[in-house]
């Protein structure tokens, strides 16, 4: 029963995530006049469908809640659509196709705006513990280096050279997850006096995580109000992206891509739902429609990002992109994607044994 109730958390997340983004598609292709012949939910078969006689669009919901799409004339497989030139993709001016083709990042991230202005409204904001070790764990890597209770880091330097002036404990944490068992040069504050530390996390058999065996201070919760919310939810915002930016940056270096994972691990977030409730419900919707935000921004052809770069060249070359190439560059994105797609489904296996 569990398990059937977390098939169904998982794909009312996914249905969710999915519907917000297309729905922004489909809002502005409408709004310049473009022809929408299918608005789905899910990829397909077709459980259900409506179109009534005087709308133009018909509304689905396929089989398998992994993606949607809206399906509008002039795009790359519908041009058999007929209808005039000016209600398609390729007869609006190429900045109304940009608005179409960011409308859905757009929609994700007003989303996520809402449920955590929502959240913190309702239940108040926890502040993220500062990059103080609050103790030491015996034995531990963080003790065999001479890390203190009080002490506070003040910089972090990894094996490629990147530096991180941490603000938070989590990304201590999150520097462990992406470069594991490589050593950290670790600058801290004692007293008033730096200190220059090196050490290297251990792989904890138990949990399954690297660890360098330090404890953060507990976390503070205070009430806000409505609009105290709001710039805290850009701010929740603001920290996903550079987390997601963080690991995204390493990983095109091949450095914690391993950290990376796909339907498998999202199955596993939702599960978690019948523990921990409607709140971890909510923030779950809200994490991941930022990271389908930025995902789908990256500027790899057949993404949202990627063919708004290639509008963008059209733009300044003043031209139409020649077809051969276009379908050249798509081919090799979608190559990419479905490439990408594997990866993170080998991790996602790899991590169930």
């Amino acid at each position: 029963m569990n398990f059937l109730l977390s098939i169904v958390y998982f794909a009312v997340v996914l249905s969710i995530l999915v519907f917000i983004h297309e729905l922004g598609h489909l809002i502005a292709a409408k709004r310049f006049g473009v022809f929408c012949k299918e608005f789905a939910i899910g990829m397909g078969p077709t459980l259900f469908k409506i179109k009534k006689p005087h709308w133009e669009t018909t509304y689905s919901i396929r089989a398998l809640p992994l993606g949607g799409f809206v399906s509008m004339a002039g795009e790359p497989g519908e041009e058999d659509m007929d209808v005039p030139i000016e209600r398609t993709m390729l007869g609006i001016a190429r900045w109304k196709r940009l608005i179409i083709m960011l409308a859905g990042i757009f929609m994700n991230l007003v989303l996520a705006v809402v449920i955590y202005t929502a959240i913190f409204t309702a239940n108040g904001i926890v502040d993220a513990p500062q990059p103080i070790v609050a103790a030491v764990v015996e034995n531990s890597p963080a003790s065999e280096a001479g890390l203190q209770e009080g002490d506070m880091m003040v910089q972090m330097e990894f094996a490629d050279g990147s530096v991180v002036i941490p603000t938070t404990f989590s990304e201590l944490q999150m520097g462990v997850a992406v470069y594991k068992d490589q050593p950290i040069k670790i600058t801290i504050d004692r007293s008033g006096v730096e200190h220059e530390l090196v050490l290297t996390p251990k792989f904890n058999e138990t949990d399954k995580v690297y660890q360098i065996g330090v404890q953060s201070p507990p976390a503070t919760q205070r009430d806000v109000g409505f609009f105290q919310s709001i710039p805290l939810a850009f701010a929740e915002i603001g920290n996903v992206i550079a987390q997601m930016w963080f690991l995204l940056s390493r990983v095109v270096r091949g450095i914690g891509a391993d950290s990376l994972g796909g339907p498998i691990a999202i199955f596993g977030m939702t599960a978690e739902i019948q523990t921990y409730g409607f709140i971890y419900f909510l923030n779950l919707v809200a994490l991941l429609s930022v990271n389908l935000a930025v995902v789908n921004l990256l500027p790899i052809p057949v993404m949202d990002g990627g063919r708004v770069v290639l509008t963008v060249i059209e733009m300044i070359i003043g031209r139409p992109i020649p077809e051969k190439i276009e379908n050249f560059v798509m081919m090799t994105g979608l190559v990419l994607i479905l490439a990408f797609f594997a990866f993170i489904m080998f991790n996602d296996i790899s991590r169930l044994f």
